[in-house]
């Protein structure tokens, strides 16, 4: 069976093949790299180049890349000269072996979104069983989002598939609102590319955030535009604060949002910074939520 390169091998290739062209003394330092590359050339009889200084900088030669390049199309069937930024698996999957150098993954497109109204429930009820909400994935290269009034998004999937519950604690009408899990590495993408452009064309309608109540919540909050946060009343943060949900570790943020963070949000940013403590969401349950 033939050895593949793996996907940073062949980008070096790539690299150091137009680096040449430029610069006949271009040389790299990414080593593991090399060595990776020169042990599948020792199965094709290919010197591909030479070390500068041992295990620490490597000059390949354009011609030996050359014959790389025609030895993969020959073993693999794939030029290892290939883009893939534009491809999603399926495409990709016509010019690799390995479909899943495709940039495009099968869920940058998708949001998960939590569902309540009552004729999705019984739906959902009478071919599955009972719920308080159902969450499903959308489409949003095909969803509409203008028939919303606000867009929420939720930080953590646990407080995310407990928004049904969360939502009793609200102490203001959300009319038509899309509620949606702000991702992780399967949602993230889309989630965000959807907040920017609803922050881009919904200009007077709001972009909430409902997270945790840390310097990284705010943060978040701030750099994606979003225009309201959903937390607990002020009195209700200052008697439920923890220490220990203000982690040293993001004080390395405080600086930019000391600068950056909204006026209507200083309050609360001076709350956490002054008392040294925070609130996750997993403790905001029971907790009456209001927007600011």
């Amino acid at each position: 069976m033939p050895v593949m390169l793996i996907p940073k091998a062949k980008a070096l290739l790539k690299d150091q093949y137009f680096a040449l062209l430029h610069d006949d003394n271009a040389y790299t330092q990414k080593v593991a790299t090399v060595k990776h590359i020169i042990s599948w050339c020792e199965h094709e009889y290919i010197e591909p180049g030479r070390w500068l200084i041992m295990d620490k900088r490597y000059r390949f030669q354009r011609g030996a890349i050359e014959a790389i390049r025609q030895a993969y199309i020959m073993s693999m069937s794939e030029d290892i000269f290939d883009e893939f930024s534009d491809d999603t698996h399926q495409s990709a999957a016509q010019k690799s072996a390995d479909e899943k150098q495709a940039k495009i993954k099968p869920t940058h497109h998708l949001i998960l979104c939590a569902l309540m109204q009552p004729s999705v429930l019984a739906a959902f009820h009478a071919v599955f069983y009972p719920s308080q909400q159902v969450n499903i994935e959308l489409d949003i290269q095909t969803l509409d989002v203008s028939d919303y009034d606000a867009l929420l998004m939720v930080e953590n999937r646990d407080s995310f598939n407990d928004w049904h519950l969360f939502s009793q604690q609200v102490d203001f009408a959300l009319q038509k609102v899309l509620v949606i899990y702000r991702g992780d590495s399967h949602y993230s993408v889309a989630a965000n590319n959807l907040l920017t452009h609803w922050c881009a064309n919904s200009q007077i309608k709001p972009a909430i955030y409902f997270g945790d109540f840390d310097l990284m919540g705010l943060r978040i909050a701030v750099s994606s535009g979003c225009t309201h946060l959903l937390l607990p009343e002020m009195s209700a943060l200052e008697h439920n604060l923890v220490p220990q949900h203000y982690p040293d570790a993001q004080e390395k943020v405080l600086g930019g949002l000391t600068t950056d963070c909204p006026k209507r949000w200083q309050a609360l940013l001076h709350l956490m910074r002054d008392k040294r403590a925070g609130l996750r969401q997993q403790k905001m349950y029971h907790l009456p939520l209001m927007l600011y």
